[in-house]
């Protein structure tokens, strides 16, 4: 393991350290990393207090966490703003990963018991995308759709990245288009990084641009309304604990059900989370939706029956 990737880690063991800890000191965190046994090298001794205190501050410059001391509870150390651990960054989805690999790495026992969701492929493109972003450059893209065809050589210019069920996404413009595109990183065959320079479009804002879908398809056939759905004894509970969209409202219950509204575009994707849900779901309004669902289902039962 190189020196700069041990230090990462290292960086990483004292946030996860301090976090799980809530409060501590700097002698208990001594006792915890002398029992480290894969981070800490063998001629390594406990953190002095100068070398603890440069780790905090790296720790603020790369992650943005601050390390804070609490002098009137017997000096004890605490993460300030422990919600940024949590929040859908890249800093979080890449510091929960270290902290989790971190402990595997100790605990090789129990590696093979640690069971991960494979990836589709594609992430070899992710650093020539990060740099077309970061330099406002052009992409030259190859690109192998399902729905619209293979593309050969377009010009795009990436505006942002997003992950969704594991898979990440480009959302660019076209060059010779109108609107915006999404291409799949799984889906890229080449991809070539532009002399040519752009702009990033002030009409669209990454952070809520998706806000009216359940997932990453937006179809502008589909107005954002008011639907109500009705789901049914365990699955409503869950739905309650995790939502199916950050609009989620409930809005009444009754003997093993509730009632939730939601104010989102009513396509391809929310259609198909609400089916997954099985009979366990129901459409209570729009009515047109409800037709849809009942249709759609009356089309599986035909499937089944003519099997």
């Amino acid at each position: 393991m190189s020196t700069s990737v041990r230090l990462i880690r290292r960086y990483v063991w004292l946030i996860d350290t301090i976090r799980r800890a809530k409060q501590i000191t700097l002698k208990e965190i001594n006792e915890k990393w002398m029992d480290e046994r894969v981070l800490r090298l063998e001629h390594e001794g406990a953190f002095v207090e100068r070398t603890f205190h440069r780790h905090r501050q790296a720790i603020a410059d790369i992650f943005g966490i601050d390390i804070l001391c609490n002098r009137a509870n017997g000096n004890t150390y605490y993460i300030e703003n422990e919600d940024a651990l949590n929040e859908a960054t890249f800093t979080s989805w890449l510091f929960n990963g270290l902290a989790i690999d971190n402990q595997l790495m100790s605990n090789e026992q129990i590696e093979d018991r640690v069971i991960f969701e494979e990836t589709p492929g594609g992430m070899k493109y992710m650093s020539t995308v990060i740099r077309a972003l970061t330099e406002k450059r052009r992409l030259k893209i190859t690109y192998n759709s399902i729905s619209h065809g293979s593309y050969d050589n377009k010009t795009i210019e990436p505006i942002f990245i997003k992950e969704r069920l594991r898979r990440w996404y480009i959302i660019a413009k076209t060059v010779d288009g109108d609107g915006t595109d999404l291409f799949a990183f799984d889906r890229i065959e080449n991809l070539e990084l532009l002399d040519e320079h752009f702009e990033f479009p002030e009409n669209i804002r990454p952070h809520n641009y998706f806000d009216e879908v359940v997932g990453i398809l937006l179809d502008d056939e589909y107005d954002c309304e008011r639907v109500v759905v009705r789901l049914y004894n365990k699955q409503a509970q869950y739905t309650q604990l995790l939502p199916l969209h950050k609009s989620q409202r409930e809005i009444g219950h009754g003997k093993g059900y509730i009632d939730f509204e939601y104010h989102v575009r009513p396509e391809w994707e929310f259609v198909h989370e609400i089916l997954r849900l099985g009979f366990e779901a129901e459409i209570l309004s729009p009515a047109w939706l409800r037709e849809e669902l009942k249709w759609q289902a009356q089309e599986i039962v035909k499937r089944y029956n003519n099997a």
